[in-house]
């Protein structure tokens, strides 16, 4: 299908200990959509994630992206992960930059734009997340929603076709939590290819496409949010979304 994005064949990770992280995963996933990744803690979630911008080497099985094998050892990952956006759950920004100067610095470096284009761009998004007023601001001077929030500008700054979120606001306290949720909603209502981990449940039923169920490194179940939290087909779908819905 032309609008395929990700093509998932039969992927397993098993780490050097024997621990085996994703257990032959298929999955076919496709442009401008959002998917969400629900599940118990160590069902493989991020590291099914982590294997899209290949930072984690799949064991078995192939992955190919607009139709060409990224397992390949041929493929040029440094170019693939251009085009791969990654928000982690720890921002990842560095302590020493300014935030202009994190979210110019792949521009310049990877995309090779001037400085002052690469300012131009960094601004603009600056802007989109509500943060133009700390621009010079070091991380140590943020508070997590707003480092949070940086990490997802500076990705956005490469213009890649996918981002990938991983658990973005498990890190955050509560009160922050939200305004990173406002800045991914306005990603998905402008139609960017989403593929977020998480446990907010509440973006989950409200933004995704189509939600995927794992469990010990499977995939168990996936569909449309109504299907996932009104009528799941198994049990240990149930058994978690009430877990996470109904805590008490």
């Amino acid at each position: 299908m032309p609008n395929n994005l990700f093509k998932i064949e039969h992927i397993s990770k098993v780490f050097s200990d024997g621990t085996v992280a994703i257990d032959d995963v298929s999955l076919d996933l496709q442009k401008n959509k959002v998917y969400v990744i629900i599940g118990p803690s160590g069902s493989g979630k991020s590291t099914l994630l982590r294997t899209l911008n290949l930072m984690e080497k799949p064991t078995h099985g192939h992955l190919f992206k607009d139709d060409q094998d990224i397992t390949s050892k041929t493929y040029p990952i440094e170019k693939h992960r251009e085009k791969v956006g990654m928000v982690f759950q720890n921002f990842n920004l560095f302590p020493h930059m300014t935030v202009l100067d994190n979210i110019n610095s792949a521009q310049m470096h990877v995309l090779k734009r001037s400085i002052k284009e690469a300012t131009q761009v960094s601004m603009g998004l600056l802007e989109q997340v509500g943060l133009l007023e700390k621009v010079n601001h070091y991380p140590n001077q943020l508070s997590g929603g707003q480092k949070q929030r940086i990490a997802i500008a500076r990705a956005l700054s490469m213009h890649p076709e996918v981002m990938l979120f991983d658990e973005p606001t498990s890190a955050l306290d509560p009160e922050m939590i939200g305004e990173v949720l406002s800045v991914m909603k306005n990603l998905a209502q402008s139609g960017m290819t989403m593929i977020v981990v998480t446990h907010e449940m509440g973006f989950a039923k409200a933004f995704a496409d189509e939600i995927i169920v794992m469990d010990k490194g499977k995939v168990i179940e996936q569909g449309s949010p109504n299907v996932i939290f009104n009528q799941p087909k198994e049990a240990r779908t149930s058994a978690f979304l009430k877990s996470v819905l109904n805590p008490l």
